[in-house]
């Protein structure tokens, strides 16, 4: 067939990802503008032996396409649907969650979304996507209600619970490995008014930070989800003046209601930890959950390192600890992410049910010296967590390709893998998190 109309070398399109350390230099770029055109794309690709990778956002890059392969952008495609009816949307592939979370507020619902409301919904959702309102409603890849979807054969196709049930269940979870996604439906939570923020500490209080979090966690209500770690505040003037340049213990939270009036009480052991600077929470439309984290916005060069671990033992507190100064390693920040109690489908292997919490810790990283810092900091640090690592690491927090297969239990890959051989034989798909079809 002729090429798809929109296709670019890649000198002459953005091959950039919001980590900016990563530059792609794939055979072509395709900017793309509707399902349909996915669709030639994707037979074009196939008939050129080329594999394919699609970008939205760019936020989930851990290396770059290269010349075996055809980058489909869809940062175009932004459209989204609200049903108030069924509580769900229904969005095009470029969408981000900001869009979202505007388009389902005035109907009293909020999205499933990350820390991050400029991250893509399709991306975060395929692979994972744990958010502030994991504990009350689950993952954002257990939201999805329908997929449609280009698969390898170059078939357009809806997938859902009764037409397609095994690709719909791939795709919850799977990452980008079963064919381009051109809409996907997701359910909507009733949260459209949350009581989040964040505490902060100085970070030589550390060790009563995260002892009162364990203490005040191993109790707490299914509605709230929460998180707790250190943050390397920049001397920059982004940062209030009071705290430029510092480094802090926070605490993170998001209670989700329905009843929000009991807020305060839960967290008022939190607020009683000696020595808080800073109290950032309150009552909040969820139009404001990125106050939470506070992000960065703009992209810059970083590292990820993530996994699974069973509770915050005492050990564990301890290496957290010997860790906070600010020049104790090299990283940015570290958060130790609540999933406890947190909806747990029947049938899923996701390697998120595997412990409580999930630790991440992000360094940023412009040049090969940091960079190789960073990954030994990471090694070094998985190694001290000992054994209260569960050996699993939630996809989206994957830091290299070969850390793929650990985001699902032995019976969920193998799975996985059948499904692979059946949906894209040749492994066209997949992109930096692929599952071999062999």
């Amino acid at each position: 067939m002729d090429a798809p109309q929109g296709l670019f070398n890649p000198a002459d399109a953005a091959v950039t990802t919001w980590n900016a350390r990563i530059l792609h230099a794939p055979a072509q770029v395709l900017i793309a503008d509707s399902a349909d055109h996915i669709r030639e794309a994707v037979i074009y690709a196939a008939a050129r032996g080329l594999k394919v990778r699609v970008q939205a956002t760019g936020h989930g890059a851990l290396e770059p396409a290269t010349a075996d392969t055809l980058l489909i952008d869809t940062s175009r495609m932004t459209g989204v649907y609200i049903d108030p009816h069924s509580s769900t949307a229904t969005v095009e592939p470029g969408t981000k969650w900001s869009t979202v979370v505007v388009a389902a507020h005035p109907h009293g619902l909020a999205p499933l979304c990350g820390s991050a409301t400029d991250v893509g919904v399709v991306g975060f959702s395929l692979g994972g996507g744990m958010g502030w309102l994991s504990r009350p409603y689950g993952l954002a890849c257990d939201a999805i209600q329908a997929v449609q979807i280009v698969t390898a054969d170059g078939n357009l196709r809806w997938a859902d619970d009764s037409t397609e049930p095994d690709l719909l269940w791939a795709l919850r979870g799977g990452g980008p490995n079963f064919g381009v996604v051109t809409a996907l439906r997701t359910r909507l939570a009733p949260a459209a008014e949350v009581y989040g923020g964040s505490l902060l500490w100085p970070v030589q209080a550390a060790r009563q930070v995260l002892e009162g979090y364990r203490d005040w966690v191993a109790g707490v209500p299914r509605a709230v989800t929460s998180a707790v770690g250190t943050l390397h505040l920049p001397d920059a003037p982004f940062v209030p003046e009071p705290m430029r340049g510092r480094s802090v213990m926070r605490i993170c939270l998001c209670h989700a209601g329905p009843d929000l009036s009991d807020a305060e009480e839960i967290f008022a052991p939190l607020r009683a930890i000696p020595g808080l600077v800073a109290d950032l929470a309150g009552p909040m439309p969820y139009t404001r959950i990125d106050d939470v984290t506070m992000d960065p916005v703009d992209p810059l060069p970083y590292s990820l390192s993530g996994q699974m671990i069973s509770g915050l033992s005492d050990e564990v507190i301890d290496l957290l600890v010997e860790i906070a100064p600010r020049d104790a390693e090299p990283y940015l920040l570290n958060l130790v992410r609540h999933l406890g109690g947190a909806p747990h489908p029947a049938g899923s292997g996701l390697g998120y049910w595997s412990g409580d919490f999930a630790l991440e810790a992000v360094s940023v990283t412009p040049d090969p010296a940091s960079l190789a810092a960073a990954q030994e900091f990471a090694a070094r640090l998985n190694a001290a967590l000992g054994a209260a690592r569960t050996g699993y690491v939630p996809l989206n927090f994957a830091s290299a390709p070969d850390q793929v297969r650990q985001a699902y239990t032995r019976e969920h890959g193998e799975r996985l893998t059948e499904l692979k051989k059946r949906f894209d034989p040749g492994g066209m798909f997949g992109g930096d998190r692929p599952i071999s079809p062999r």
